[in-house]
């Protein structure tokens, strides 16, 4: 694409609603890579949907499906990796989910687990990983200086991400328990009341003991699902604060 095109695109890219800024590195034969940031609270489902479509009408290009990342960190924000574009009609098929983002601002969004009290769980890394039709979700926690990772997949939804989410969390949380303790998500919704959305999320603990329902509630502040991943932690911190450590 030649420096003129490259221009034309942003541009289209820019008038997409949840499309925060865009840029197109690399010049040439080959299309080159995108990097997208999005609005803070942006649908990537719906935005990766747009921007296909985008591409492929007026452009006759489409995104590698297989090197499409969302990164997002409670520490300082990394740069998004590059999502490379590919020609309409090549091999790999185009993004039918999340588009690259970087991190919302961890001050403004993530107060409560910049400090966590001692023996709680906080947040320390969320990745989402295209992968045709679905999203792979890694949620990594931190206690107490060392890192737990759990993931899940699921279909490329806006429900299918905020249950993979959850579940990734609570997956997170079996690898802190050495697998004494089991989880399965039952229901995950972002509620809307009096102006504010709230993420809620209802799960089943099972131990050697039986198993119960739990429930936990977060405010959305600008990322649902930092939302979804503190309503989850909500839930399970007090049932497990005593199994830590044991």
């Amino acid at each position: 694409m030649t420096v003129s095109e490259h221009r034309e695109l942003v541009t289209a890219l820019l008038a997409l609603d949840g499309v925060a800024d865009a840029a197109v590195e690399g010049e040439g034969p080959d299309p080159g890579t995108l990097r997208l940031q999005l609005d803070p609270g942006a649908d990537e489902v719906a935005v990766a949907t747009a921007v296909n479509r985008l591409l492929r009408s007026r452009f006759g290009l489409a995104v590698d499906a297989d090197r499409v990342r969302v990164l997002e960190e409670s520490a300082p924000a990394r740069p998004a990796e590059p999502t490379p574009v590919v020609p309409n009609g090549a091999t790999n098929a185009p993004a039918a989910a999340a588009m690259p983002a970087p991190a919302p601002e961890p001050v403004r969004e993530l107060p409560d687990v910049r400090v966590a009290a001692p023996g709680r769980l906080a947040i320390q890394r969320v990745q989402l990983v295209s992968a045709g039709l679905g999203v792979v979700v890694t949620v990594t926690l931190r206690l107490e200086g060392r890192d737990y990772s759990g993931e899940s997949d699921g279909a490329a939804t806006t429900t299918g991400v905020h249950r993979s989410v959850a579940t990734a969390t609570l997956h997170a949380v079996e690898s802190v328990l050495g697998g004494r303790v089991r989880f399965e998500v039952e229901h995950v919704e972002i509620a809307s009341a009096a102006g504010e959305r709230t993420a809620l999320v209802v799960l089943t603990l099972v131990t050697e003991r039986g198993s119960e329902r739990l429930s936990g509630a977060s405010v959305v502040r600008e990322d649902m699902r930092q939302a979804v991943i503190r309503a989850t932690l909500a839930a399970v911190n007090r049932r497990i604060e005593t199994m830590i450590g044991a």
